[in-house]
């Protein structure tokens, strides 16, 4: 350590306390660096950004919306949708971004959160056909509660919620999709296009599973849904 101390002598020195570190006693042993933020001692950009990142607690749906077995696009739109951030109608109003306009679906008032989900009475149906598929109670309620309910009645880590779940999410991203389709490249609204869209995502995502419990609660949901039945362990149990 010598050899780095000594040329530069006290600044060196001062360096180090500016940055919190201690200076080391000198020794004969060669020099090197070290990362003292990663157990190896090397440099990694993921122990600089934890190093400097503002640290909070984890919003109270960050375990829904992160959970696994959701696709990644579908997360992080429930993501803009959870932190208020999809450039809604009514949030571009509000900065002076666009003239007046109304909602893709309903062409009554200008969208926004609430509104997309799923206040707007075609957005509320898909709601409903979602809900029914899933055999799960539902009812028209503002987003940030809509959060709450689904963070109470889609949490679980078995096939039953992983598909309620998944399917939740790309829900959400379909509807949000599909209104960007109707206003930027002129689509018509046609609900029954965004529910296959739907079952299509479910299927695709029950068919990345095999050996399945074979139970009635399951075999509602694949019934429902239309998935291949080929998923189901051959034993039966009871729900």
């Amino acid at each position: 350590m010598a050899d780095l101390l000594s040329p530069l002598g006290c600044s060196t020195r001062l360096l180090l306390l500016s940055w919190g570190l201690s200076s080391p006693a000198p020794n004969s042993s060669p020099d090197c660096f070290s990362w003292r933020w990663h157990s190896s001692g090397r440099f990694t950009i993921g122990s600089a950004w934890d190093r400097l990142r503002r640290k909070r607690p984890p919003a109270p749906w960050a375990s829904l919306i992160w959970a696994g077995n959701i696709t990644p696009k579908f997360q992080f739109i429930l993501w803009l949708i959870a932190k208020n951030r999809l450039p809604t109608q009514q949030l571009l109003l509000s900065y002076g971004r666009i003239d007046y306009t109304t909602c893709a679906f309903c062409n009554e008032v200008p969208d926004s959160t609430d509104h997309l989900f799923f206040d707007c009475h075609l957005t509320a149906s898909v709601a409903y056909f979602w809900a029914t598929c899933c055999n799960l109670p539902w009812r028209p309620r503002p987003w940030k509660d809509n959060l709450l309910w689904a963070m109470q009645f889609l949490k679980g880590k078995d096939f039953f919620h992983i598909i309620a779940r998944h399917s939740f999410a790309a829900m959400c991203y379909i509807i949000w999709k599909k209104r960007n389709a109707i206003i930027f490249r002129g689509e018509s609204v046609v609900l029954t296009s965004i529910k296959n869209h739907i079952i299509k995502s479910v299927k695709d995502k029950a068919a990345s599973f095999s050996n399945i419990p074979n139970i009635p609660r399951n075999r509602r949901l694949q019934r429902s849904w239309g998935f291949h039945p080929a998923i189901f362990s051959d034993r039966q149990e009871h729900a």
